[in-house]
């Protein structure tokens, strides 16, 4: 039905081809009911492939650990994930940053595809890779930035939570717009300005409705501003607006 009207591709403007990446897998698994297994997505990915999704196929995510970020999903029934967690160890005086190990993983081969999350804690730098590539990883990453490091597969537990501080905005309605304009303390104009820039996600994917409605756990990212969460409505105040809480992700 897609393929023959494309209209549908109104809803995924600016990511039409990826829309259609993933119709054609999707379309594959219904013809042969083979599961398709793609490879990490970032979070606007992810929703994008959702929405194409529908209700029509199984579908499920996986990072390697219970919050992480970037995903692979699998289109069909689940059959495993491949995906393998590296752990390597720092000194205490080595001092990487995130970009830094990004740049080791490509300076060996890897796409950005063949990543999940890189966390970096206790002197410890931790990377999920896909299986077809942890190999190479650990023979051809030995350093990164100026530390030498020896990446080693480990199947530790991963814990990671989000550090949310919890304010409250006092908004009109739950319009996009105006609960931009309350987060980053701009006029409702400069507000939609942004919008309209496309500097504002809603549950990661760009949109540019000043009207659109949000509800409870939308996640908000405004460039320059940072991400948030719509917790709850807490109450409405005597002229009727409303007294809303929000999460700032530290």
């Amino acid at each position: 039905m897609q393929k023959a009207n494309r209209n549908w591709l109104v809803h995924f403007k600016g990511n039409e081809n990826l829309a259609l990446r993933f119709e054609d897998q999707i379309e594959s698994h219904l013809r042969t009911y083979k599961t398709i297994l793609t490879p990490f997505l970032d979070e606007t990915q992810q929703e994008i492939l959702k929405k194409v999704a529908g209700n029509r196929v199984p579908l499920s995510f996986f990072g390697g650990y219970r919050d992480a970020e970037r995903k692979r999903a699998l289109i069909g029934d689940e059959d495993g994930f491949d995906i393998v967690m590296l752990c390597a160890r720092l000194s205490e005086y080595d001092k990487v940053t995130h970009s830094d190990c990004m740049g080791a993983l490509y300076n060996c081969g890897c796409k950005s595809e063949h990543f999940g999350d890189i966390l970096l804690d206790d002197h410890k730098v931790i990377v999920f890779v896909t299986g077809t590539i942890g190999d190479a990883v650990k023979n051809n990453c030995t350093s990164i930035r100026h530390s030498k490091v020896s990446f080693e597969e480990s199947t530790d537990k991963i814990e990671k939570k989000a550090n949310i501080r919890l304010v409250h905005v006092i908004v009109s309605n739950l319009r996009l717009d105006s609960l931009v304009s309350a987060i980053t303390h701009l006029s409702r104009a400069k507000a939609q300005n942004l919008i309209h820039a496309k500097n504002v996600k809603v549950n990661h994917v760009c949109l540019e409705q000043t009207d659109f409605l949000c509800h409870n756990d939308y996640i908000l990212s405004i460039r320059g501003y940072g991400r948030f969460v719509v917790k709850d409505i807490v109450k409405t105040t005597k002229s009727d607006r409303l007294v809303i809480e929000i999460g700032i992700y530290c």
